[in-house]
């Protein structure tokens, strides 16, 4: 840093002499000439008899110089070369589209909320080997980047991230002089963060540096990434990037890319230096973003959701009944399994993956079609028994699975409760080929994820459906007795159901209230250390797909882009105070399992923090920034289960398979007490007795 102030003070100097209008001055007292003797230097004065190196200006540095007669004026330097591709960010040479995310792929748009639009341009987004181009033009409507978006950039040395914030540290991040700075550039608070690099780097490339956010961020909103006084394992100050430095030094390049956004960078400073302490000359890397609107991210998905509640009525379209099974256990009755189809209007241009969203000319999604969806409906001999019909729960299925609730009848005999299910279409059994060709071509990804929202608009008419029209089935009938009672849903989901719980709550007018199970969020978040990610990495990672890790995390960055319609945290951000009159707001219980190798701990807390909610305080650990409430209280509500399993590891890789904790808590009964007291009844009891360690000894589902 000290090569920047020695030159600012040469410029200074040489303005000074420069300010006599001429290129040289004598001194009277001593009879010299001053000046630069060296040829190289573009102040260099032949008749200099007094050299002073220090006095010395080369090009590409910023020289003030008088204009003969005017008294001022700029000496006009050639452009300085730096690093160019066209459609990149060109600050950072090592990735076109580092730093991630960037205001350099948002251009101005009045038409949009944010008034921005993303702009990728064909070559921007990295190919695979099987798709060296990749296209995805759905990116280009959204007026923001996401804001469960990773942030990272890189540099030409791996920076020492040892005494940053870390996971276990994150106070750190809110220090006004720690060397890693996210703030938000309407309230110009600090942003609380942890540093962490790239794990899975090869070793012969620079590593990714994560600046990890411990929650969703405020949706249409500019953030600023200041970055300064790193160093490297050497105890080297990390070099800033030419592309950078030109821009932060008020260095003109011959980049067109890199002269588009110096006025952005120009706002960029102006705002770092009324909000923080950081010499501009200090910085190493520094960039904007601006987060998408609400309205960006869930319009489509509310425009198809709204249609399809006007064209099915208050009541549903129907549903038929293809079987309904008596199901026995040791000789006895333990469920009734109905299993059928009900209506929904869809907007995918198939029911069969892969598929499309269905769209006018002005990008608007129409109506196809009604179509019949499968349904699995289990309603326990609990309810027989007592003679008090079942509430409804809504049940959300575990990755890559389906809606089959057959299994789940203990459960529902322990609490008296009917388990209603259909398939998540876009994470379901019959999209494991689509999502493996995804990871080859991610432009597909946006196939599964629209055939997730024509799934999240089959859950809300399900709901529905099964309010009115299907409420009262013969089959619901057991001796005159009514077995099922759909006046008031709930929703319950494990895993990837707890994942998806927010939006099926959000998008459905018709629940308030539910449980998710060892959930998490954002899903670019999550994958990593998520150990289902074991089943595609090795496509992922093959010549055929992305064989660079840099390549692999950028391309599932820019995938949440299209998981954000039906993103945990979308919906999250919104349930405290709903959105318009489109959502309203909803309370959710959240319980997890310390230890958790399928949805980390991290991005367990991460849900919790984005909604807003509160933790028990018996739960077993106490993640930053959460707030605790007690037995009886009235609201949302997250706990944390311990059962004694093996750590997970740190950093963004996973864990060894089998591990039970992920399962366990499905398992344990105080955990479903506390769960379905919730459901049917509202409020938050304590099953733990103030502390919620459990023995893994004896857990059972049924």
């Amino acid at each position: 840093m000290n090569r920047n102030r020695n030159r600012t003070l040469s410029v200074l100097i040489v303005a000074t002499i420069l300010l006599s209008g001429c290129s040289g001055q004598v001194d009277e007292t001593e009879g010299k000439v001053t000046g630069c003797t060296d040829e190289a230097a573009s102040n260099f004065n032949p008749d200099a008899t007094n050299p002073d190196s220090s006095l010395c200006v080369y090009e590409n540095e910023d020289v003030e110089e008088t204009d003969e007669g005017s008294g001022e004026g700029e000496v006009e330097q050639p452009p300085i070369s730096v690093p160019h591709t066209d459609g990149c960010d060109n600050t950072n040479p090592i990735h076109c589209m580092l730093p991630f995310p960037s205001r350099a792929f948002l251009r101005d748009d009045d038409s949009t909320e944010t008034g921005l639009r993303m702009h990728y341009s064909q070559n921007s987004i990295p190919g695979s080997g099987l798709s060296p181009v990749v296209s995805i033009p759905i990116i280009n409507q959204r007026d923001g980047v996401s804001p469960s978006t990773q942030i990272m950039t890189a540099f030409a040395s791996d920076p020492d991230v040892s005494n940053l914030a870390g996971q276990y540290s994150i106070e750190k991040s809110l220090d006004v002089s720690h060397p890693t700075q996210l703030l938000n550039m309407i309230s110009g608070e600090l942003v609380a963060h942890w540093v962490e690099l790239d794990a899975r780097s090869e070793d012969d490339q620079p590593s990714i540096m994560h600046i990890r956010t411990l929650q969703a961020l405020d949706h249409n909103t500019p953030y600023a990434v200041a970055i300064h006084d790193l160093i490297d394992s050497q105890g080297q100050d990390i070099e800033a990037h030419a592309g950078f430095a030109a821009l932060r030094d008020g260095l003109i390049t011959d980049s067109p890319e890199l002269e588009s956004q110096r006025s952005h960078f120009v706002d960029l400073f102006t705002f770092l230096s009324a909000q923080t302490s950081i010499l501009q000359e200090n910085l190493q890397a520094a960039w904007m973003f601006h987060t998408a609107s609400t309205e960006s991210m869930i319009g489509d998905v509310i425009k198809m959701r709204n249609d399809a509640m006007d064209r099915i009525g208050s009541d549903g379209l129907g549903c038929s009944i293809e079987s309904n099974s008596e199901v026995f256990n040791d000789g006895n009755r333990t469920h009734w399994l109905i299993t059928g189809t009900y209506t929904s209007p869809q907007y995918t241009e198939s029911f069969y993956a892969p598929t499309l969203i269905s769209r006018d000319a002005d990008g608007t999604p129409v109506f196809v079609e009604n179509r019949e969806i499968p349904f699995w409906l289990m309603i326990p001999n609990s309810a027989n028994e007592s003679g008090e019909p079942a509430p409804l729960t809504v049940w959300g299925h575990g990755f890559l699975g389906d809606g089959n609730t057959s299994g789940l009848w203990g459960w529902g005999n322990e609490n008296n409760v009917a388990m209603l299910g259909t398939s998540f279409y876009g994470w379901a059994s019959d999209d494991v080929i689509s999502i493996e060709y995804a990871v080859l071509n991610i432009g597909f990804f946006q196939h599964q994820a629209e055939r997730l929202q024509q799934s999240m608009v089959n859950q809300a008419v399900m709901v529905r459906t099964f309010m009115g029209m299907c409420s009262d089935l013969s089959e619901f009938y057991q001796n005159g007795t009514k077995l099922v009672d759909a006046s008031s849903p709930t929703y319950t989901g494990y895993s990837n159901g707890g994942l998806r719980g927010p939006s099926i709550i959000g998008l459905s007018p018709d629940l308030n209230r539910g449980v998710l199970w060892a959930g998490g969020s954002a899903f670019s978040h999550i994958i990593e250390r998520c150990t289902q990610y074991d089943r595609f990495y090795w496509e992922f990672s093959s010549d055929l797909g992305y064989p660079n890790q840099m390549d692999r995390a950028i391309v599932m960055s820019v995938a949440q882009y299209l998981w954000d319609p039906t993103e945990t945290e979308t919906f999250l951000y919104l349930m405290q105070d709903g959105y318009k009159d489109e959502v309203e707001p909803f309370e959710l219980m959240t319980l997890f399992s310390i230890a958790d190798f399928q949805i980390s701990n991290i991005s367990s807390s991460r849900m919790m923090r984005t909604g807003g909610i509160p933790l028990l305080d018996s739960s077993t650990i106490s993640p930053f920034g959460l707030n605790y409430v007690s037995d009886g209280h009235n609201g949302s509500v997250g706990v944390f289960f311990d059962g004694g399993y093996e750590l997970a590891p740190e950093g963004n890789v996973y864990g060894q398979e089998p591990h039970a904790a992920h399962n366990a808590i499905g398992g344990l009964k105080i955990a479903r007490l506390m769960a379905f007291n919730f459901l049917v009844n509202g409020t938050v009891i304590d099953t733990c007795g103030g502390d919620c360690t459990f023995s893994s000894e004896g857990l059972s589902w049924s």
